[in-house]
């Protein structure tokens, strides 16, 4: 185990592919993030490097007839670009102040995007919500199912 992540979300990351010094193709996300206007090399390209194409189930989770139900994250840059409605990302971006790059989706309806001050925003709808602290605590967050902070909405 290394230090950076706390046990079970080391667990949970590692059971879907992570492992420290990950290193994915990220030609598809740069290209991706161009196509909505962005500067791709400045974007979070290591973290898209360690995190891209992973797929994780965590809480909090609903028992159905003795099923259980886990919430998931995708990280897919490609997919989440190609999810975001325009005025979406637009309106999303003036309510965090600062180009946000789309890496995926949390809960099958938040697209996850990071900004370049190393925070993870999640846009839903006509809300914005944001993670306590970094790119790392957030995903150590979403293992452990917290929800992020209300930054804000936008009027439909």
């Amino acid at each position: 185990m290394n230090d950076r992540f706390p046990v079970e979300a080391e667990r949970i990351l590692r059971s879907v592919g992570w492992a420290p010094g990950r290193a994915v193709e990220v030609e598809s996300a740069l290209v991706a993030w161009r196509s909505l206007g962005l500067d791709a090399e400045t974007g979070p390209v290591s973290f898209v490097h360690e995190f891209d194409g992973l797929f994780i189930r965590h809480p909090p989770f609903v028992d159905v007839d003795d099923v259980r139900y886990f919430d998931y994250a995708r990280f897919d840059v490609a997919r989440a670009v190609r999810g975001m409605w325009p005025r979406a990302y637009l309106e999303y971006t003036n309510l965090a102040g600062a180009d946000l790059y789309p890496v995926g989706e949390n809960r099958s309806h938040m697209t996850l995007m990071a900004g370049r001050d190393a925070r993870l925003f999640a846009g839903v709808d006509n809300w914005l919500f944001v993670y306590a602290g970094g790119l790392e605590s957030s995903v150590v967050a979403i293992c452990q199912g917290v929800s992020p902070a209300l930054v804000g909405e936008w009027s439909l």
